[in-house]
């Protein structure tokens, strides 16, 4: 009861310090094929140390609390941590984006981006970098690194990596052969789409709506097992998504060969006292990748 009540009361001191001990600069570059501006974090550490870019989940920014956290606590251990709010289309977007707003943002445009923050941060004399991931977050990083095989990325860590399409998510196969069958006609307006958990209400181009479609269960197993280099997932063990995907999520990633840490009582966003665990987790792999 006691440990209980101290470790509760640490995290409500954490949670009080961040912003007095997170001093994070905003940073932006203009991606000329995207004709967008963006925007991220950056905290400068020791420069004989990989680089970390953290990225964030569905619809989110940099600030949000578990990628904030994360790129704090990796800080204080003396890393650069780059976190970067993707645009989906929006000019050097500050908020999370609603599922009703019109997203014309596709998966390819993420990935561009994120090639983009990694040259910016080679040109600031990173030559390593390591990626983590949030939830989608995650998932965009698997892409990039499938897509490009990037010799400066040096390892990867997930957290809550799960896939975006199938039946038991909301998926509705109608909504998709509807998106289909618009753009084979070149009618690309935007139509109201099951995803995720915007329910009935993902405003979305058929586009946009497909891109992400492709991380379906298979896919998203077959490209972890497809990595080269040292990965690692971190994963709540009371996340609410096993309800949808069942247990067995856990297992068919482990043997993909990734190198899986489940934190237990732990939710999607490793909230209250789990943040702890999570830092844990992170910096111990973290600290591994680098040695």
């Amino acid at each position: 009861m006691l440990s209980s009540l101290v470790r509760n009361l640490c995290t409500l001191l954490l949670v009080l310090s961040l912003p007095l001990t997170v001093h994070a600069k905003v940073v932006s570059q203009k991606i000329e094929s995207l004709k967008l501006d963006v925007e991220a974090a950056y905290l400068q550490g020791d420069q004989d140390k990989p680089a970390v870019l953290i990225l964030h989940g569905f619809l989110t920014t940099d600030k949000f609390h578990t990628i904030s956290a994360m790129a704090s606590v990796l800080n204080d251990k003396g890393f650069t941590v780059l976190s970067p709010t993707l645009s989906l289309d929006v000019n050097k977007r500050k908020n999370s984006v609603k599922c009703n707003s019109l997203h014309t943002h596709t998966l390819e445009k993420d990935i561009i981006e994120i090639g983009d923050w990694i040259n910016w941060l080679e040109e600031k004399g990173h030559k390593q970098v390591i990626l983590v991931g949030h939830s989608s977050g995650s998932l965009e990083l698997l892409e990039y690194q499938n897509k490009y095989k990037d010799p400066r990325v040096k390892s990867m860590a997930f957290t809550s990596i799960f896939y975006l399409k199938g039946q038991e998510l909301g998926t509705i196969q109608q909504e998709i052969d509807l998106a289909e069958k618009m753009i084979s006609s070149a009618k690309k307006r935007p139509h109201k789409y099951s995803f995720l958990f915007c329910k009935n209400n993902y405003y979305a181009t058929p586009e946009s709506y497909l891109s992400y479609l492709k991380f379906d269960r298979n896919y998203v197993l077959e490209s972890v097992r497809n990595l080269k280099i040292p990965s690692y997932a971190i994963m709540g063990g009371a996340d609410k998504r096993y309800k949808s995907v069942g247990e067995s999520w856990l297992s068919e990633l482990e043997k993909t060969g990734i190198n899986l840490v489940v934190i237990e009582g732990a939710n999607h966003f490793f909230s209250s006292e789990h943040e702890f665990d999570l830092q844990d987790q992170l910096v111990a792999i973290i600290n591994k990748i680098k040695n």
